[in-house]
């Protein structure tokens, strides 16, 4: 497993990624009002409230166990939990409303960083219209669609770091952005993709969300551990399941991996960022670059370029391609 990006990328000859059209939509403060108010409104009845989140608060019973352990919270008690997230939604509104003055006070400083980590892999690239729109949403944050990233103020709530989180989020989605630009892998047509296309389309998100990572300077390991995962054993599952698929033809189960194993930082995020990582230690800044241009159209070469190293370095976690 390789845990630091190559020293070489440092050194890379940046090129000129322009971000002049990125631009920057805030919610209002109504807006905002109104969803906490909801979200209180949703908590006044607690016998409501649990049996609409009994199956979550079951499936997250060793979150929970690790809370109290912890010391996050005293107990883990439906009751204690249900009080928690009415004074949580109180409190938020005017946190959020303050976060969200920060980022307008910041917009230059976010769009000058995410330009700087992009130019130091991309080539000479100006996107026509991208926009970053934050908002409180729960059903979406730092997801890109059609050039619009939405960023989630509430979830910002959590973060040490709410400013780093965004200059990675942002550079990872406008990532995506460039990588789809031309690309003939698009989600859109996975659904009417022939069994053998649908399988490169998987092998496309996997280089790509760890090309995004990898970019964007975010750390997997960082994000499974504080969650109390095993990072080094579940960097094994995920290469395992990685080789499963690679050797998978049947659709149903082709289609289950994409759903499975590319969300939440998932195990394929894992096996893609390992592979990247690993080629970048073992080739120029140059090559690198010019591997990153040519995995839109060709995802499966660094899959081969990793393969190549598998042979000359016995401890890393092999692939079956």
């Amino acid at each position: 497993m390789q845990r630091e990006t190559s020293k070489n990328i440092e050194s890379a000859e940046n090129s000129s990624i322009n971000l002049d059209k990125l631009s920057f939509e805030f919610c209002d403060n109504d807006f905002m009002h109104n969803f906490y108010s909801s979200k209180l409104k949703e908590l006044e009845n607690y016998t409501e409230w649990f049996r609409n989140n009994k199956k979550l608060l079951g499936e997250n019973k060793e979150k929970l166990a690790k809370a109290v352990e912890d010391g996050v919270i005293e107990n883990s008690q439906p009751e204690t939990i249900w009080q928690l997230q009415i004074d949580r939604a109180k409190a938020s509104q005017e946190k959020a409303i303050s976060l969200k003055e920060t980022f307008e006070r910041t917009v230059h400083e976010i769009k000058d960083e995410v330009a700087k980590r992009l130019s130091k892999f991309l080539p000479t690239w100006a996107p026509e219209k991208v926009k970053i729109v934050f908002t409180v949403n729960e059903k979406a944050d730092f997801c890109i669609d059609n050039g619009v990233i939405t960023v989630d103020l509430d979830r910002l709530l959590f973060e040490q770091n709410p400013i780093e989180k965004v200059k990675s989020g942002a550079t990872h989605e406008i990532f995506h952005y460039w990588m789809a630009e031309n690309s003939k892998w698009s989600d859109s047509k996975q659904d009417k993709a022939p069994d053998q296309e649908l399988k490169d389309q998987i092998i496309f998100r996997t280089i790509d969300e760890g090309l995004a990572v990898l970019i964007s300077r975010q750390s997997l390991e960082k994000h499974h551990t504080d969650r109390g995962i095993n990072f080094i054993k579940h960097t094994k599952e995920s290469f395992d399941s990685f080789n499963d698929f690679l050797l998978e033809d049947n659709r149903v189960d082709l289609k289950k991996y994409k759903a499975e194993k590319l969300k939440a930082m998932g195990h394929f995020y894992v096996v893609g960022n390992e592979i990247v990582k690993t080629v970048a230690k073992h080739v120029s800044p140059e090559n690198f670059r010019k591997l990153i241009t040519e995995s839109r159209d060709n995802p499966s070469i660094f899959l081969q370029k990793y393969k190549e190293l598998c042979d000359e370095h016995i401890e890393l976690l092999k692939i079956n391609f």
